[in-house]
């Protein structure tokens, strides 16, 4: 009797616990529904699309998330017209997701495409390659630091019409008489002090100094005491290069980096050019903690 009294009470208590998941839950995608659009739907110009996914360098490899999808028609195309192996559309609006579910059948995509109702801020889009925004400034500025936080180093993000304030896109260009698109790739961190070396005999080796502000990145070389100024140094996303002025084997060279970052480890080719013949070198970094 006490056995079954106890199964009963138990019983009694998950099944009150699911009720109130349920009604959570509920309650949860009906604020969801009811929570008014940051963004008034406006499609972005068809023409401005194609120009936006071609400067992104969208491929087959690419999985192309649209924050804010409206009628779907970025993760369409990018899956359509330029193989994209996948595409996602994000929207707060449940009519506009019902919308891009309908265009995507009927552009024959909807097997690699994906729609659904979200708020873009507790998104997770962390398997983006590409991302694609018509957004508003303030809306770009909050996001910012969650597609730093999500994205990896050389994804790629174009906006229509506005930018990131102070992170200066890669490139801006005009579309039509009035409009812009910005376009960035999400540099990595290469902020810090770094030990290089060169894997060649007698190579040389040098302590590197970065400091960095998204992708714009300057700083020094140490090589046996003597500050050496970095010439040229850029950041592309995962790749970095620069070059620098030295004495190497009683010849003076300059020594050309190029390589990619892979958190605190980095490694590439240098190319040294002064002596008999320009030579090509293996180098790798390591910073320090």
């Amino acid at each position: 009797m006490g056995s079954r009294y106890r199964l009963t009470n138990s019983c009694s208590r998950l099944s009150i616990s699911l009720l109130v998941l349920f009604f959570c839950l509920g309650i949860s995608a009906q604020a969801l529904a009811q929570r008014t659009p940051d963004v008034h739907f406006v499609p972005t110009p068809m023409e401005a699309v194609m120009e936006m996914l071609q400067v992104a360098g969208v491929g087959p490899g690419d999985v192309v998330y649209d924050l804010g999808c409206g009628d779907g028609r970025f993760v369409i195309n990018a899956v359509q017209k330029f193989g994209a192996k996948r595409g996602v559309g994000i929207d707060i609006d449940p009519v506009r997701v019902k919308e891009s579910r309908e265009n995507a059948i009927s552009a024959g995509v909807s097997d690699r495409t994906t729609f659904f109702q979200g708020d873009l801020f507790e998104s997770d889009f962390r398997d983006a390659s590409v991302v694609t925004l018509y957004l508003l400034p303030s809306l770009n500025l909050k996001l910012r630091p969650k597609l730093f936080r999500e994205l990896k180093p050389g994804s790629r993000i174009v906006s229509y019409a506005f930018d990131m304030d102070d992170w200066k896109a890669d490139v801006t260009s005009r579309v039509g008489s009035s409009s812009r698109y910005y376009f960035w790739i999400l540099p990595a961190d290469v902020a810090g002090t770094w030990d290089l070396t060169v894997a060649a005999p007698a190579g040389p080796a040098y302590t590197l100094d970065i400091a960095q502000k998204y992708q714009q990145i300057n700083g020094n070389a140490l090589a046996k005491g003597k500050p050496i100024i970095l010439a040229r140094p850029e950041l592309r996303g995962e790749r970095l290069s620069f070059s620098l002025q030295d004495e190497v084997g009683g010849l003076k060279v300059t020594l050309s980096f190029d390589g990619v970052v892979t958190g605190n480890r980095a490694a590439g080719e240098v190319l040294i050019e002064g002596g008999p013949q320009a030579v090509r070198h293996p180098w790798q970094a390591v910073r320090r903690p």
